[in-house]
């Protein structure tokens, strides 16, 4: 009993000591604080950031402000017609269409496949690959066996028939073959260069023009490339070894492979990816792109690809590379080619597009914006060094009309610029490789400006 007693009096005492120790430490406390400044502090959390607009699909409708997001749509009923900016949604590629119908109008498109005549043999060459590729992208391949002004105007050059032919087929295929005649395209001819078979020059530029004026779909594959090249106002180096001094057996090996490295944002970019081993066999490559056409994919000095809208070129072989990932490309030419008309946008950053009624729209990867409410989004829009980013812009409207400075993007291999009068492909005024910092352009309001792998600053910022 008495150790009970004497162990609880030992607790008591011990509770009592560290009760008054606690009790003389929070009086320190407050008399610190007493001696310390008031504090000018706000306690009241920051209020929330505004929420920004809500993304909509066609089954949401907020008449005020729209912002559209990944869905079909059809103008006019789901969407209203205009101008409007499409913007990445931070996806690795995004690509709007714009069609005239929601399904394809031709089942299976009719494809030219054009051939060299061969008049020693009374005969046009045998492009077997080529017919294998169309036929299994899903198009019927027409040859000149099949259509006699085909004929007549790739074994006679008779140009007059080249807008008829525009709008009977659906689209054209440029096939590999032989060296262009230099003075197509404003050049002597160069000691390395093959002869030429004149004929089929005439023939393949005519062909080229008249597709692209009836907005039909150009695939030009190897010397197809280059014909859409001259076609379009640019220009070939004539023989890589001699002027680029480059090995001759580099770019002469259909077996062999190389890599590629393929711009974002792109037609090719879309079907292959960020690089790819491909095949080749020429001696000739683009010097200068022809106006309104980009650089989309080459190996140093070699351009290996270019495009603009609906015209892919490469200078590739991917009819003989169909069970190694080229498939998809044909595949995709042919889809281009069911659509009596349908606009394909594929980029990184921001385009700006133009819907009409009863047209459809898919949209994948991005957003869609009316344009005027946009505008307020460019105040400051500059980079930590001043430029305006890599996009398209409206002149007056996003960005104030003058003197701009071009640069190229950093860690970017080729940069390109077009400058238009509207929004129309049609309108382009002028377009260019930017192959160094500083080239200089005047814009006025009412254009619009594309830059691709490009940025660009205001002359009176520096």
């Amino acid at each position: 009993m008495k150790r009970t007693l004497a162990l609880v009096l030992f607790l008591f005492c011990i509770i009592i000591v560290v009760s008054s120790r606690t009790s003389l430490d929070s009086l320190k406390e407050y008399q610190d604080s007493l001696s310390q400044p008031a504090s000018t502090e706000l306690t009241t959390p920051p209020p929330d950031p505004p929420e920004p607009p809500p993304v909509v699909t066609n089954d949401e409708r907020d008449d005020e402000f729209m912002i559209y997001g990944p869905g079909a749509y059809k103008v006019g009923t789901d969407i209203p017609a205009g101008l409007y900016m499409a913007k990445n949604d931070g996806s690795n590629i995004s690509r709007v269409v714009v069609k005239d119908s929601p399904e394809p109008d031709i089942e299976k498109p009719n494809i030219i496949v054009t051939a060299r005549y061969l008049s020693d043999r009374g005969t046009f060459a045998e492009r077997a690959a080529y017919v294998e590729s169309v036929s299994r992208g899903g198009g019927v391949p027409v040859q000149p066996k099949d259509d006699e002004e085909l004929a007549e105007i790739l074994r006679e050059g008779l140009t007059e028939y080249a807008d008829e032919l525009a709008k009977r087929y659906d689209g054209l295929v440029l096939t590999g073959g032989g060296d262009v005649a230099a003075h197509f395209f404003n050049q002597e001819h160069h000691p390395a260069s093959n002869p030429p078979d004149e004929t089929l020059d005439i023939a393949e530029i005519a062909l080229t023009r008249a597709f692209i004026k009836a907005n039909k779909p150009v695939l030009g594959i190897c010397r197809g490339m280059q014909v859409i090249n001259i076609a379009m106002g640019g220009d070939l180096i004539q023989d890589i070894p001699d002027l680029l001094g480059l090995d001759p057996e580099f770019h002469n090996d259909y077996e062999a492979r190389h890599p590629i490295k393929i711009r974002s944002g792109t037609w090719l970019y879309d079907l292959v990816g960020s690089q790819a081993d491909v095949n080749t066999t020429h001696h000739q490559c683009i010097d200068d792109i022809a106006p309104g056409f980009t650089v989309v994919a080459q190996i140093g000095p070699v351009v290996e690809a270019m495009e603009s809208g609906n015209v892919l070129g490469v200078q590739f072989h991917p009819e003989r590379m169909l069970d190694e990932g080229m498939l998809p490309l044909f595949k995709d030419f042919i889809e281009r080619c069911s659509y009596r008309d349908r606009e394909v946008n594929i980029f990184t950053e921001h385009i700006i597009i133009e819907l009409e009624e009863n047209h459809y729209i898919d949209i994948r990867g991005a957003t869609l914006t009316e344009i005027e409410n946009t505008l307020r989004d460019f105040n400051k829009i500059f980079d930590t060094e001043g430029h305006y980013p890599e996009g398209m812009y409206w002149i007056g409207h996003h960005v104030p009309e003058g003197v701009y400075r071009l640069n190229i993007a950093k860690d970017a291999d080729f940069s390109h610029y077009a400058v238009y009068r509207d929004i129309s492909r049609e309108s382009l005024t002028h377009s260019g490789v930017i192959l160094e910092d500083g080239r200089l352009i005047t814009l006025t309001s009412g254009q619009f400006v594309s830059l691709i792998y490009a940025t660009m600053t205001p002359v009176s910022a520096n």
